[in-house]
């Protein structure tokens, strides 16, 4: 019997002489509640502290010993370091396949073997995201998909006055600043049929504002934040990055549902209002107007038609993958390459190439896939076993008894770190030229053979990960990176600063370029010399 069903039979006069029996107040109730939560919560620590590492499978992995804390494990040292650099020692230390502590000393699994990645990508439901890390991602995100495609004369038109208006030929520009700029607007024109007008506003955009808010490199997760994913109660408690993630997820909500609902509103007032849209009179220019239209249409059953919240698309890694491309040829050592691709993108005589003829040339192709293996954006990705299973490895590696096997088993819960980053620069791999910049690595052959086993959607890298959940965006990316460096290669030569800053990389989301300010905190962003091309 259901406690409403209980309520039902029970007058009203018989309920309120039972709240006016019930022995205890409400600060009493209050009190026990509080407790019995303390003490389900200590007891799921005890658990997690004392028994579930002894239980776990992973504990026969290889991995180091020691750890921080018994709330943070190794995560501590991991925060604190650059990306993966602390997973790049225990792989060189350990071998492929190992086992740290995460929070509250959970065994935490990473491997760069191809064959074991292959198996998790290519199984992903029953290897999704952690409820963790899909709960922090839909507070940034939503629940939507990936869409972008190309712009740049303007971007272009903006660097050339800059320099023009310097009057020495040359200008140092944030170049980060301005491409991220640059996709948003990207977004908004191909993807949504919409002006952001990011370019020419800048700060003055409270979408520009917000995007840059959320991902401030100085935003990283507080360690109640963090905690809280693990500890809802801790949820409650307000943080400075819980405030800057609510208000700027509000305003990219808002100004996302309202694209949506304008663009809906637009279909229908064209539509034949009584046959309504159907799935083959779509049509538009733009992936917002196809999407919609074929979310509207008549033949679409109720359960397969989206929200608004899923049509609205996420803004992706362009941007960043191109402030790193124009940084590596900026570089002493890499500036033949930089004048290479100029030389093959000049021999086009058009100003405004077919996707065709920018596909058809070898060296840019070279460029773009060497940039995304070299400087893989999203350098981790996590994962959580859905149930007990054996992931199989393609060389042998030794366990903590000294044993050597071919597989491993993980039990259900247990969380996975992809290293993107470890595997598309492993040297095993790539070569002993696998941390360098190398496009001629994509001309010589398959000189390679084993990134060929990379379980990767794109070109044997792992940066667009692989199986059904990869980036569906991947072949826009593609488009978007060609057609930039088309449009800014040819006419603007880049260098560094004369005087440098200290570049670091800082993960938010993705690994981005940040310099520390005189006050000590961080600013996404990435100086370079720029030049006008007939001026050198």
């Amino acid at each position: 019997m259901s406690f409403s069903q209980i309520l039902d039979d029970r007058t009203l006069e018989q309920v309120q002489r039972f709240l006016d029996d019930f022995p205890y107040n409400g600060w009493q109730v209050a009190g026990g509640l509080a407790g019995g939560y303390l003490a389900y919560t200590i007891t799921k620590l005890l658990k997690a502290w004392f028994i579930d590492p002894r239980l776990s499978p992973l504990m026969n992995l290889p991995g180091p010993e020691s750890y921080g804390s018994i709330i943070w494990g190794n995560m501590a040292e991991i925060f604190k370091a650059p990306p993966l650099a602390l997973h790049e020692e225990w792989f060189n230390k350990y071998g492929h396949t190992i086992t740290y502590r995460g929070l509250f000393l959970a065994p935490r699994l990473s491997t760069k073997d191809p064959k074991a990645l292959a198996h998790i990508v290519n199984h992903c439901y029953d290897y999704p995201k952690p409820p963790q890390m899909r709960s922090m991602l839909s507070k940034i995100f939503g629940e939507g998909i990936n869409l972008e495609l190309p712009t740049a004369e303007y971007l272009r038109d903006i660097w050339i006055r800059q320099v023009a208006e310097g009057g020495a030929n040359e200008k140092e520009i944030d170049v980060l600043f301005w491409l991220t700029r640059t996709t948003l607007d990207v977004i908004g024109l191909a993807g949504f049929g919409y002006e952001f007008d990011t370019l020419a506003h800048g700060e003055t955009n409270e979408l520009v504002r917000a995007f840059m808010e959320l991902f401030s490199p100085n935003q990283g997760g507080s360690a109640i934040g963090i905690l809280a994913n693990f500890i809802p109660a801790l949820r409650w408690i307000p943080t400075e990055r819980g405030r800057i993630t609510t208000q700027s997820k509000a305003i990219l909500d808002r100004i996302g549902i309202q694209l949506v609902q304008d663009k809906r509103a637009a279909i229908l007032a064209a539509s034949d209002g009584e046959s309504g849209v159907e799935k083959k009179t779509v049509g538009g220019r733009d992936l917002l107007s196809v999407l919609i239209k074929a979310n509207m249409a008549t033949d679409v059953k109720d359960a397969e038609r989206m929200s608004d919240e899923e049509v609205m698309g996420r803004h992706e890694t362009t941007a960043t993958s191109l402030t790193w491309l124009l940084y590596d040829l900026s570089l002493p050592q890499y500036q033949h390459i930089q004048t290479k691709l100029r030389e093959e993108l000049l021999t086009l005589t058009s100003e405004c190439p077919t996707m065709e003829e920018l596909n058809n040339l070898p060296y840019l192709d070279a460029v773009v896939r060497e940039n995304l293996r070299y400087r893989s954006v999203a350098d981790t990705t996590v994962r959580c076993a859905g149930k007990d299973d054996i992931i199989p490895v393609s060389t042998p590696y030794k366990d903590r008894n000294g044993v050597e096997r071919m597989e491993f088993r993980i039990a259900a819960g247990e969380q996975i770190l992809v290293p993107i980053g470890s595997l598309d620069r492993d040297k095993a791999i790539w070569g002993e030229d696998a941390e360098e910049f190398n496009p001629e690595r994509w001309l010589e052959g398959n000189t390679h053979p084993r990134s060929a086993e990379i379980p990767g959607v794109f070109s044997g890298v792992l940066t667009f990960l692989g199986g059904p959940r990869s980036c569906i965006g991947y072949r826009f990316a593609l488009m978007e990176m060609k057609v930039l460096i088309f449009a800014l290669i040819p006419a603007l030569s880049f260098q560094l600063p004369e005087n440098p800053p200290t570049i670091e990389k800082k993960s938010q989301i993705v690994t981005r370029p940040a310099i520390m300010q005189a006050d000590g905190k961080y600013k996404n962003s990435m100086p370079l010399r720029v030049k006008l091309v007939h001026s050198d």
